[in-house]
């Protein structure tokens, strides 16, 4: 009976050493994926943040560039109405 006893304690024993050699770096692993996963979404999130301030940038360019046509299209207008202004004005 003493045998069985010991032979069950040493059984149970080796038991618990084979499980905390497997479990032990398995939580260490799942810790370290966990907390790589907790990185990734901060930086999808600065990424984000980064893409809709650029967005809003280039729509605002787009507004400048075609905000500089319009310009561009007076100064010719004003131009050509000074030429014929001044040609009227020499004769």
């Amino acid at each position: 009976m003493a045998d069985t006893s010991k032979v069950a304690d040493w059984a149970w024993k080796g038991f618990t050493v084979v499980l905390s050699v497997i479990i032990i770096p398995l939580a260490g692993w799942v810790w370290s994926t966990n907390v790589k996963v907790v990185e990734l979404r901060n930086d999808l999130a600065d990424a984000e943040e980064k893409i809709t301030n650029q967005e809003t940038q280039i729509k605002q360019a787009q507004e400048n560039a075609s905000s500089i046509v319009g310009l561009a299209k007076d100064v010719q207008y004003m131009q050509a109405t000074l030429l014929r202004i001044e040609t009227k004005v020499s004769q």
